[in-house]
């Protein structure tokens, strides 16, 4: 293996939810390992780099999905992983809903181990038998093949119906689309996860590259993911935002990924921002290195306001039938 950043050593770590594992304030999101969606500026063997130097500077949790490369992201995150201590995180797609069993047993092969979150990546279409559903992954937990349960872009009202139909088990988290201006979530989601102990974590924390900073003054390079984020209720930062922010990082001595990350993390929420080459994977985990005083939190809440408006939406209408859905989604994840 190639040389790699060194270790830090300083990320905090914390309960997640109700479960009693205990997790990094920051975790590692892996949806660009194993495809090219997000860019061919790097390879299979720098995302393996990316999660080996992210759990050496001490993240602890990894989110997959079987989605993501048509499994290839579970694998490569298996195999980094071999050997190590770490709390792993994977999706069931939507349209797999009606064989999630072999989804299971899929995932759990391409990791090499069970598994510690399973996640119900989106709202299943109006064809699937949701109860069934939920009752045949806690079958699973009680097999001993998955250890918690969990959902992804699960507005409210579907969040309280998932919890519902469950028998014995309960929903630990709910992973949405969350940053500095994609605040949507505040409205009603973060505060009845708070009160029930649902762990919510940040997809995308940094708006898919738009809070690295690199594009404030520039076009941003195309890539598939991106061009998605049309659809996933993209943003544009506003001037004072982006004034505010790059202010805050020469006065601080802090990066702007860093501030957008720790934003997230003072919101009692866990960031997955991606890595695709070890240098951005220990810069997202030295995130937690500096001081930042909660007055910028206060200056960054009130320049990004406007982007917390309406309440979350569905990320897939329920209309389009399992089949078809597979085959958009095969060829953009």
């Amino acid at each position: 293996m190639r040389d790699l950043p060194a270790a830090s050593g300083k990320l905090e770590y914390r309960t997640f939810g109700k479960t009693g594992l205990k997790i990094s304030k920051v975790g590692f999101g892996g949806w660009q390992a194993g495809m090219s969606a997000w860019g061919h500026d790097y390879t299979d063997r720098d995302a393996r780099d990316a999660i080996i130097t992210a759990h050496e500077n001490g993240i602890n949790f990894f989110d997959t999905a079987e989605a993501y490369g048509s499994g290839m992201s579970e694998k490569i995150l298996g195999e980094s992983l071999k050997g190590r201590d770490a709390v792993i995180a994977t999706k069931l797609a939507g349209y797999n809903s009606s064989g999630v069993e072999k989804s299971i047993e899929r995932s759990i092969r391409n990791l090499g181990r069970t598994i510690d979150l399973y996640q119900v990546h989106w709202v299943p279409s109006f064809y699937t038998n949701l109860r069934k559903l939920f009752r045949t992954i806690e079958n699973s937990v009680k097999a001993g093949k998955i250890q918690h349960i969990g959902v992804s872009n699960f507005p409210l009202g579907y969040l309280e119906m998932a919890q519902n139909f469950m028998e014995r088990e309960e929903i630990v988290s709910d992973q949405v689309q969350y940053s500095i201006v994609h605040r949507e979530a505040e409205i009603e989601l973060l505060q009845y996860c708070r009160r029930n102990r649902i762990e919510l974590i940040a997809w995308s924390p940094l708006a898919r590259g738009e809070l690295t900073g690199r594009y404030f003054n520039s076009r941003m390079p195309f890539t598939l993911s991106r061009s998605l984020n049309k659809f996933t209720s993209g943003r544009t930062l506003s001037q004072p935002l982006k004034g505010y922010l790059k202010e805050q990082s020469v006065s601080l001595g802090v990066s702007i990924p860093a501030l957008a990350i720790r934003y997230i993390v003072s919101k009692g929420i866990l960031p997955i921002p991606g890595a695709k080459n070890p240098l951005q994977a220990r810069q997202n985990s030295e995130a937690m290195d500096a001081y930042i005083p909660e007055e910028t939190f206060s200056g960054i809440d009130s320049l990004s306001m406007q982007y917390a408006t309406g309440s979350l939406k569905l990320l897939i209408p329920r209309a389009i039938p399992n089949t078809l859905l597979k085959i958009v989604m095969s060829r953009s994840i």
